[in-house]
């Protein structure tokens, strides 16, 4: 029979337990697009691009993208000055969607017009919908996809910087 434990143990349980909790509660899953338009905005007064996640229900690899790198790395990115805004279009949803222009679609419609067809897909864009840098196609080498995310956000605000592209 194991001994009980101690106040010391009780006590260094419950701070890692805490820890644990805040940490995992800090962590919000990319959220989904509903005004291109208006995030074009507010990135383009940060001085950010937009990171749109290309999804689907049903995509495991998409799931492993968004647990494994994305949402932790949107939910930094919302708190930091040279972060960028994320947000998610799923293929197959005809959820209404306002675009960079400002004109009314759908998340299907959006994606269509965007010709994405693989998922998970992220592009990258500036106030105006214009892209930034190459999309990044397919969850290939999961251990390098946080870096070929930030080497294309920070290709994007290369760009933004310079005005270029």
């Amino acid at each position: 029979m194991a001994p009980p434990a101690t106040a010391w143990q009780r006590l260094i349980f419950g701070l890692i337990l805490a820890w644990w909790t805040c940490s995992a509660a800090a962590i919000r899953p990319v959220p989904t697009a509903a005004n291109l338009a208006a995030d074009g905005k507010a990135a383009h007064s940060a001085r950010q691009p937009v990171v749109v996640l290309y999804s689907r229900s049903l995509c495991t690899w998409c799931d492993k993208a968004r647990r494994e790198h994305l949402n932790a790395m949107a939910s930094q990115a919302a708190r930091a000055a040279d972060g960028a805004l994320y947000r998610q279009v799923n293929l197959d949803s005809d959820a209404p969607l306002v675009d960079f222009a400002g004109r009314k679609t759908s998340h299907r419609d959006f994606a269509r017009g965007h010709h994405v067809k693989m998922t998970p897909t992220l592009m990258f864009f500036a106030a105006d919908g214009r892209e930034l840098a190459a999309a990044i196609v397919g969850y290939r080498l999961p251990e390098f996809y946080g870096t070929l995310i930030e080497d294309a956000i920070e290709d994007s605000r290369h760009q933004l910087r310079n005005g270029t592209k």
